[in-house]
């Protein structure tokens, strides 16, 4: 059978309709037991000569076992849907909070399209597996032995067949796995990567049709298909197979046992209505099987897609709540951070992104780092917001290890504003209090004003209840640049990174947004990434990072009157821009 040790533990999660499903199913035969020995004693009356009022009795009581399982199997069906919708959203609960956990350090590594395939048509995948075939499996077991035994006591020579014939498709059933499990494995593949793409091109609509991409990106994109369609007819095909095989089986086996039993009948070894309750018991013992059969095909794209699922529950989280949490006390004032000997590799390279970097934040002051690309600089903001934790070395604020700190307290410690701002399908505010939940209208408003937005927002046709579209798509880059500031601005944290904050705006967007930034970095420990020199000009300290090294540290001018690499990539930019 299709049963996996770590998918059968998902119906722990409702054993009540599991049990209703199994117990409703079974009930179900029973019923189609009495039926079909009402029916026999009918026609044995009948045959005998009996009066028609003799048989009211027999076939009131089939009528009435008829209408039994037709109630038994809508209950049955009811429970297994229900066992369905629990294990679904259980397990979605799961995969949202193991996702949280993970954060962007845990998923960085999987294309955004498989993530959602696997929260989303992978859950749904498991449907039939959890809800039909895993109870299923237990009455396909229980259901013919049941039969088989009420049948020995009519006639042991067809009980015989029947228990061999039903027995055979157990048997038979794992080179069918075999051939399923492939043919399954690659239709959810080829699932994975089409929805993937799609994901891809749908975020980068715009990027493709800019540089003359979509035509090309819409032919990968057929081919993704071609390549789910065609494994989606091998996989059919060979479910098809499958039943065909199972047909035939079982067809053949209910073709025997009557002969056999009608043979039996010429020879008076059993009577009329032996013959006819052979029959009707011999299809009873193989439907537990048929139907078992008929639940195949969706039970294994549940378990390809299971595969996806427990990758992400099973992903290491790149930090961890510390065993023994500290509460720190950040004092409602700025906070000193240092970088002790910190070294880091992100997992799958060789490559460190930082090394042995010492560094102070000086409390309530501005550091500015500056590098190349790849020097390190957002590696370590990510260290400071522990998505990270350090391979060497400690990341301290006021003396305590971020380790030993409970993970929400951490996050709380930074507020963010980048050079990409992301925001929600929702509205302005819903968008805002993701920083803070309890606040106002009026925080909203006081927080947008010194953001440099409120009138703008108030422009906007349903002013702060305006949807901004995916991904802000309504509203301008610097309106998002401003928005973010406004959040951090309500998130009130005492540490503030402003990753490129002004880089993507034109000049007169950045004169508002230097304003909107003086409002959030006053009286907070700041660090500024960036690569536009004008950004870093007021920075109380510069910090120069190369090759993940700490190679000159000071206040800009100071350094600026050095030869040092400050100096030299001032000068270098300086002839660039000429």
């Amino acid at each position: 059978m299709l049963v996996r040790r770590r998918l059968l533990g998902l119906v722990a999660e409702a054993p009540g309709p599991v049990a209703g499903t199994v117990a409703a199913a079974l009930a179900a035969t029973g019923t189609a037991v009495i039926t079909a020995v009402a029916l026999a004693e009918a026609l044995e009356r009948a045959v005998a000569g009996q009066q028609v009022s003799r048989l009211a009795g027999p076939l009131t009581l089939a009528v009435a076992g008829v209408t039994a399982r037709s109630v038994l199997l809508w209950l049955r069906d009811l429970a297994a849907t229900k066992t369905a919708a629990r294990v679904k959203l259980r397990l979605r609960e799961k995969l949202t909070r193991r996702l949280l956990a993970l954060g962007p350090g845990g998923t960085a590594g999987r294309p955004a399209g498989t993530v959602q395939t696997a929260v989303s048509d992978g859950v749904e995948a498991l449907d039939a597996y959890v809800g039909f075939y895993l109870p299923q499996a237990v009455v396909s077991v229980v259901g013919p032995v049941f039969v088989v035994a009420i049948l020995a006591g009519v006639d042991p020579v067809s009980a015989l067949i029947v228990g061999v014939a039903v027995a055979l498709l157990p048997v038979a059933r794992p080179v069918f796995r075999r051939l399923l499990g492939r043919r399954g494995a690659a239709h959810w593949a080829a699932y994975e990567a089409f929805a993937a793409r799609m994901l891809d091109a749908l975020y980068g609509m715009t990027t493709l049709k800019t540089l003359g991409a979509s035509d090309r990106h819409g032919e990968r994109l057929r081919a993704e298909a071609a390549r789910v369609h065609r494994a989606s007819t091998r996989d059919l095909a060979a479910s098809a197979t499958v039943y065909v095989a199972t047909a035939l089986v079982t067809s053949a086996g209910t073709a025997l046992v009557v002969a056999v039993a009608g043979l039996r009948h010429a020879n008076g070894a059993v009577d009329a209505a032996a013959v006819l309750l052979v029959l009707l018991l011999a299809a009873e013992a193989f439907r537990p099987q048929l139907e078992l059969q008929n639940y195949w095909h969706e039970g294994f794209s549940g378990v390809a897609a299971a595969d996806g699922i427990f990758a992400l529950l099973d992903a290491p989280a790149p930090v961890a709540e510390p065993c023994r949490a500290r509460a720190a006390r950040w004092g409602g004032g700025p906070v000193e951070v240092r970088f002790q000997k910190v070294s880091f590799t992100y997992p799958g390279t060789d490559q460190p992104a930082v090394v042995d970097v010492d560094l102070i934040l000086p409390a309530g002051r501005t550091t500015a780092l500056v590098g190349r690309s790849g020097a390190g600089k957002s590696t370590l903001a990510a260290l400071l917001q522990r998505f990270h934790d350090p391979d060497r070395g400690v990341v301290e604020v006021n003396g305590v290890d971020l380790r030993h700190v409970p993970l929400r307290q951490a996050r709380a410690l930074t507020a963010v504003v980048g050079q990409d701002t992301y925001l929600f399908h929702a509205s302005v505010a819903d968008n805002l209090r993701i920083a803070r939940p309890d606040a106002t209208d009026a925080d909203l408003a006081e927080a947008c004003r010194r953001a440099r937005v409120h009138d703008e927002i108030t422009a906007l046709p349903r002013g702060y209840d305006t949807t901004v579209g995916e991904r802000g798509a309504r509203l301008s880059g610097g309106q998002r640049q401003r928005l973010a500031i406004a959040r951090a601005l309500l998130a009130d944290a005492p540490v503030v990174v402003l990753d490129e904050a002004t880089s993507s705006v034109d000049g007169a967007t950045e004169d508002h947004l230097r304003m909107a930034l003086a409002e959030v970095t006053a009286g907070r420990t700041t660090l500024v990434i960036a690569h536009r020199l004008s950004t870093v000009a007021d920075a109380d300290q510069l910090v120069v990072l190369d090759g993940g090294r700490v190679v000159e540290c000071g206040r800009p001018e100071d350094l600026l009157a050095t030869d040092g690499p400050w100096s030299r990539l001032v000068a270098a930019h300086a002839g660039a821009t000429r």
